[in-house]
């Protein structure tokens, strides 16, 4: 089974451009930072896995965190859509879920190590089908379906004709497909920007996105940086009650 870390999970949180993209699988890292205070901490790991064509997508998200408490708090997700290009659209597509799942799961580090923890065990698993035994709250698996679905803003990202937007210009995505109960995103254009990777200032797109969760919008709003000349997401982040959780893409 695959995972990502759950703080990494809470913290996860267009138009249609003439530009295509390269359809090849693209595998991205992230680093997840946590602050809260005088206090900054890595906490994860997390890896990003896209293969995009004109109509489709197939993504994972998986990782596990630093040991936190003697255990590591994993996650992996997956998404495969169809995704329907269309101009007429003010985002440029929609999209339809042809299977979407998000796993959690939280071992502690010590059976991992002696290899005596069995991930297929239903009491050591929930995923947002209901499988599985393990004590989880209905936050907590709201954060993971917000994950899964979260891996359809990198072809959107893609598609997005940021040149026509206004700072502001708020968009509703709807999902359809895979058993959906109504559920869309919400994704606001903030003008252009620049962010420091390390390596130097990159011109960037700002967007915020929010998804609903059987029908009722989150409260995990995520603001984006997303590079103008990849449309790749340099960094996620999110303010939550625990502090604030960034992922920083890797180069």
């Amino acid at each position: 089974m695959k995972r990502i870390s759950l703080l990494m999970t809470l913290a996860v949180a267009a138009l249609l451009s003439a530009t295509s993209f390269d359809a090849n699988a693209q595998d991205l890292t992230y680093r997840v930072l946590y602050h809260l205070g005088f206090i900054e901490k890595d906490i994860a790991t997390a890896h990003v896995r896209l293969d995009m064509t004109d109509t489709g997508l197939f993504g994972t998200i998986n990782g596990h965190s630093i040991p936190w408490g003697g255990r590591l708090y994993t996650v992996s997700d997956t998404l495969r859509a169809t995704m329907t290009p269309n101009s007429s659209l003010p985002y440029g597509a929609s999209e339809s879920i042809d299977y979407i799942n998000g796993w959690y799961s939280k071992p502690y580090s010590k059976n991992v190590a002696d290899r005596s923890y069995n991930p297929e065990n239903p009491a050591n698993y929930k995923n947002i089908k209901g499988e599985g035994s393990l004590d989880a709250s209905y936050e907590t698996m709201e954060a993971v379906a917000v994950t899964a679905d979260m891996i359809g803003m990198y072809y959107y990202f893609k598609h997005m004709d940021f040149a026509s937007m206004r700072p502001g210009q708020s968009m509703s995505i709807p999902i359809a497909g895979a058993g959906n109960k109504g559920n869309m995103v919400r994704v606001t254009y903030g003008g252009t920007s620049s962010y420091n990777t390390g390596g130097g200032e990159q011109p960037t797109y700002n967007v915020v996105f929010e998804y609903s969760y059987d029908g009722s919008m989150c409260n995990y709003p995520v603001t984006c940086q997303v590079s103008q000349s990849t449309r790749i997401p340099l960094l996620l982040s999110a303010q939550l009650k625990i502090g604030h959780v960034e992922m920083i893409l890797e180069e």
